[in-house]
Order: C-alpha cells, then structure tokens, then sequence
C-alpha cells in the first residue's frame, strides 16, 4: 500500500509546452493564474479528457524556458576546438532525449562519430551570410 506523508497530496500534474510568456532577464516572472488561460486551457483539456481528475487546483506553477533561436537542440563539435563538443538547447522537454543524447556524446568522445543522424542539430545553422 503506498502511504503519503500527510504534507503531499494526492493529485495529477498536467503541463504545456508552448512559447508561453515572453521574459526578459531581471524581469519579475509573472505567477502561474496571471492569465486565465494558465489554468483555462489546462481544465479545458482534463475536462475533455480525463473528467475524473478535472478537481480543483492544488498548485500552479510557471518555468522558464531557454532554448535555441529555432527552439531545436545544438549537439555538435566546437567550431575552434576539436576536442570539445557542444549539447544545449534542451531546456523544457530535453530530459526526455537525455539518454540518447548521451549515448551520441560518448560515441563522439570515444569515436569521433555517431551512428545517430545529428546533422540537424548542427551549430553551422545559426551562421549568418
């Protein structure tokens, strides 16, 4: 039988990933509820969905995203030094990818390559003309 200490609570996490809010570093980061879609659009889709679990709100909370200027990962050599590779852009969803990821870094710093497509993740994309 799983026991909860009596300072949790039981209940469901649901999250979005989207673009979200705009924020700007030394800006205050405006709470989880300051636009009704925070809450709306989540209890729209449990609602639709799960109904059973469309209760009343425990705790809401906002993260901060930082991520690529095309919001895709960078996993790559360093373009001055040879010995160095490069793996960012993952803030949000990218601890998802992180066992794939790593078995790429390791073929890199063990092989110099890897098995895994990782062209579209190149820094070379971000290169201006």
């Amino acid at each position: 039988m799983l026991r909860l200490s009596k300072h949790r609570r039981r209940g469901l996490k649901i999250g979005r990933h989207d673009t979200g809010q705009e924020w700007k570093p030394g800006e205050p980061l405006r709470p989880f509820g300051s636009e009704e879609s925070d809450e709306g659009d989540l209890r729209r889709v449990l609602e639709a969905y799960m109904p059973g679990a469309a209760g009343r709100l425990l705790k809401g909370s906002v993260c901060k995203y930082e991520h690529t200027p095309d919001e895709d990962f960078i996993i790559d050599r360093h373009p001055l030094h040879a010995n160095v590779f490069i793996a960012g852009g993952f803030s949000g969803h990218g601890f998802k990818f992180s066992s794939v990821v790593g078995e790429i870094l390791a073929d890199l710093a063990t092989g110099g390559t890897t098995s895994h497509n990782i062209s579209p993740f190149a820094l070379s994309r971000f290169a201006t003309a």
